[in-house]
């Protein structure tokens, strides 16, 4: 019998007693020359090391699949498994780090960019129809929750249970977000508390797993208090009406092909209508001592402006991609197909260029926001590096400040600026000059503008879901820190 399979079969009886630490001993010197036995080799190393909560086990089998990357991303196959397994070591590390006195690693981007990347390159490789694409989707939203980047979580794991609606898993997760960010949708809260608690019913009677029962009870508490709250409070707002036409019907298709519904799963219209409702958020949510007064209505106020301008962006961005007769505007007064360079621009067009050059306003927008929350109100246009800071380091203010959603929202905006959403680019092309070459081939690139917008609008609706997630966690005194992610397990290709 060959040493490594030989060496693997007493360790993995070694664990099977319990006896973990003798069980990484046997196998830990034992050489290696296929990537599947070194798959083999590490997962039974982190399934010691998160059996004994030791981090030197975990930070050496990390070492093992850095170094040993290129040869098993040389094998196909195993390229899916290799980031995934590599996003959960990492993660496994940063919760055994916090679980011994570590903190939460809100602003280490340093730390936490390489798992979220990790975990978006493990999707991207693996087949569409795998089922391992479940499981990927499930661990980055995990990951999100902890770090508070729920909205985000929330659309992960509500894809997950499409693809793999058996598992309880995916739903699990789905209804612990949905109960968190009810409260952000104002005239649906109720609605959406008692789908997250139907479907906790319905979770229930299928699973017998005793971690699981542990969960949903925990989740159920929360929601029967939540709607408890909810029936003594009349409702202060009307109800949305949605339109139905040949114009509303195109825009929905539109806005559900490129992800732009103002929600978390970004598929939903009803919640699109009714996150930020600054009426809503006005009247229910009361002053906190010690604030500034009236700074809910005001901030409810910014909210609903930043939301206005975000659809109409949205609305330019629709109108520019119905196409139109270039021919026709070529032969507007005022204009002369033969300038040398010249080439038309449809008005939709020249109307979403428009748009894109106010985006400046709309970040300090952002940024007016935040020191509205923070009582850092200036009297002059807010600027992000003075109140938010930069992406290797935060405002000052902003750690002092306890609020998963201030922290996420951080996240996210330095997610744009060090170029991981490319839709921010935008922002430096249109907003400077419309002379400068980039504004202009962009003008002329239906293809690049419209993704790239489309991009944008998607970063800046999550960046506006989690100010208003900012809100209504202070409102409801909800500053407590997320649940720490699970330790997650190494997953071997299937012989």
């Amino acid at each position: 019998m060959n040493t490594f399979v030989q060496a693997n079969k007493e360790a993995r009886e070694l664990i099977n007693r319990g006896n973990f630490r003798e069980a990484y001993h046997r196998i830990v010197n034992i050489k290696v020359n296929r990537p599947d036995h070194l798959f083999t080799k590490i997962a039974l190393m982190v399934d010691a090391g998160v059996a004994l909560r030791d981090i030197k086990l975990l930070k050496y089998g990390r070492y093992l699949m850095d170094f040993h990357s290129q040869d098993i991303l040389s094998v196909p196959s195993f390229v899916p498994f290799h980031w995934l397994n590599l996003g959960n070591l990492s993660a496994n590390i940063l919760a055994l780090q916090e679980h011994e006195g570590g903190g939460r690693c809100w602003y280490k981007r340093e730390l936490t960019l390489p798992i979220r990347k990790a975990y978006v390159n493990a999707f991207k490789d693996n087949g569409k129809a795998s089922p391992l694409n479940s499981r990927i989707l499930c661990a980055h939203g995990r990951f999100l929750m902890g770090l508070g980047r729920d909205y985000e979580a929330f659309g992960l794991f509500h894809k997950a249970t499409h693809l793999d609606p058996k598992n309880s898993g995916p739903e699990l997760g789905r209804i612990r977000a949905l109960t968190s960010l009810a409260g952000t949708a104002p005239t649906l809260e109720e609605e959406l508390l008692k789908e997250a608690r139907e479907g906790l019913a319905l979770l229930e009677k299928r699973e017998s797993g005793p971690e699981n029962h542990v969960s949903i009870r925990e989740i159920r508490d929360r929601i029967s208090e939540r709607l408890s709250t909810a029936d003594d409070e009349p409702n202060q707002y009307p109800r949305n009406q949605l339109e139905i036409n040949a114009q509303e019907y195109n825009m929905a298709v539109f806005c559900l092909r490129h992800r732009l519904y103002l929600s978390p799963c970004s598929v939903c219209r009803r919640c699109d209508r009714s996150i930020g409702d600054s009426i809503a958020i006005g009247v229910n949510h009361a002053v906190v001592g010690g604030k500034v007064p009236g700074r809910y209505q005001r901030m409810a106020i910014l909210a609903g402006r930043l939301i206005e301008r975000y659809r109409a962006l949205r609305s330019a961005l629709f109108n520019h991609c119905q196409g139109n007769d270039v021919s026709v505007q070529a032969d507007q007064p005022g204009y002369s197909n033969k300038a040398a360079g010249w080439k038309p621009i449809p008005p939709d067009t020249t109307a979403l260029i428009g748009m894109l050059s106010g985006l400046r306003a709309v970040m300090e927008g952002m940024a007016a926001y935040a020191a509205l929350y923070l009582d850092k109100e200036t009297g002059t246009s807010a600027d992000f590096t003075q109140i938010i800071g930069t992406p290797s380091a935060p405002g000052p203010a902003l750690e002092e400040v306890k609020n998963p959603a201030l922290h996420a929202f951080w996240d996210l905006w330095a997610d744009g600026i060090e170029g991981v959403i490319p839709g921010y680019g935008l922002v430096e092309s249109f907003c400077d000059t419309m002379s400068a070459p980039r504004a202009e081939s962009l003008s002329l690139d239906n293809v690049s503008l419209t993704n790239l917008t489309a991009s944008l609008l998607v970063w800046w609706g999550g960046m506006i879901s989690y100010l208003v997630r900012m809100a209504d966690r202070d409102a409801q005194g909800d500053t407590e820190d997320p649940p720490l992610w699970p330790l997650e397990p190494f997953i071997l290709p299937e012989p």
